[in-house]
This record gives C-alpha cells, structure tokens and sequence, in this order.
C-alpha cells in the first residue's frame, strides 16, 4: 500500500569548523562531514539508477549548522513537528570515512535513541548480513550530530559513523587524503 505521507529522512551536515573557536574559512571538513553528505548523495544516487520507487517519501536532506548548534536539523525537525509531518525513521551520516592506516577491523558506530532501539537492532543485523562490517552501539556522541533534534521532536533517528577516532577532526586536516574510501 502506497503511504507518501510516511516521511524517511535521511541527511548529513555539511557545515565544517577547525578548533574551538567556530573558525570555517578554511576547514576542509573531508570526513566531518563531506563523507556523509557524499554517502546520503549515494544512496539517492543508486535508488535512482535501480528504478526504485518506495511507497513512502523519501527525503535526502544536507543540513547547515551542525557545527555551531544543530541549528539546520533543528529547523527542520521543528517545522516537521509543526505541521504533523509523519517521519517513521531519520538516518543520520556523520563522519564516516576514516579508518587508520593498516587498520582492518572495519566497524560502524550506529548509535540509537530511546525510542530507537529496536531500529538499530535492526540495521545492526542488515550490516552484519549485506557488509564486510561489523557494528557496534555506543551513545556516547547521540546529542552531538543532527539525529538528536529529531530524537527531541519525537521521532525515530539513527545515526551512524565509523568507531575510529579521527586525529584530524576539526583541523586543517581533514583531507580527502587523509580518508579511507575504499571501505
């Protein structure tokens, strides 16, 4: 049954800083947040090339402002709230393209909301089913990226990044060449 007013929303920030002092005129922002911009362009890229057609709406989203106070997500969960838009889930990618050199344990951070729970159990056993992935859960970082304003408004958000810390988050270097996308 085709249901358009069911809402799947799925986005990533595209603003960058370096440092502490909310400096962006020069930050490069490859993996925070480039990589998961490129990859919510992807998926819209290959459902497009499969002739998908959903039965709900899909929304590709690229929000500005996560960096200085989730401002754009916020904006637009709130808008969402106010005039009853029916999301069901929001995927969040946020960082997603840095591995260590040699490293070869690749796994994916889905981190999830109270009301999210069972969702992330499931994209767990999707990543475990249709990837060389493995994935684990900690919520340690859920209130910092764009997922947790929709999480505020009531509505379900995961949001996934890889589980390595990157050395050149919020610097000069975060290039292209300092990222691993062949994962």
């Amino acid at each position: 049954i085709a249901s358009p007013n069911s809402i799947y929303v799925i986005g990533a920030h595209y603003d960058s800083i370096i440092g502490d002092d909310g400096s962006y005129s020069t930050a490069p922002g490859a993996n925070d947040n480039a990589s998961g911009v490129a990859a919510t362009l992807e998926v819209a890229r290959v459902l497009k090339q499969q002739g998908f057609e959903p039965k709900s709406t899909i929304e590709f989203v690229a929000f500005a402002a996560e960096e200085f106070g989730l401002y754009g997500s916020d904006d637009y969960a709130w808008k969402a709230s106010e005039n009853s838009k029916d999301i069901k889930l929001m995927l969040n990618n946020d960082m997603i393209a840095y591995w260590p050199q040699g490293y070869t344990n690749y796994s994916v951070n889905i981190l999830d909301y109270a009301n999210s729970t069972e969702d992330r159990r499931n994209a767990q056993q999707y990543c475990t089913l249709y990837t060389n992935l493995t994935s684990i859960n900690d919520n340690r970082y859920q209130k910092y990226s764009d997922s947790y304003c929709f999480f505020l408004f009531n509505y379900k958000a995961l949001f996934f990044t890889t589980n390595s810390d990157d050395p050149n988050y919020h610097t000069v270097n975060d290039l292209t060449a300092n990222c691993n996308f062949e994962v």
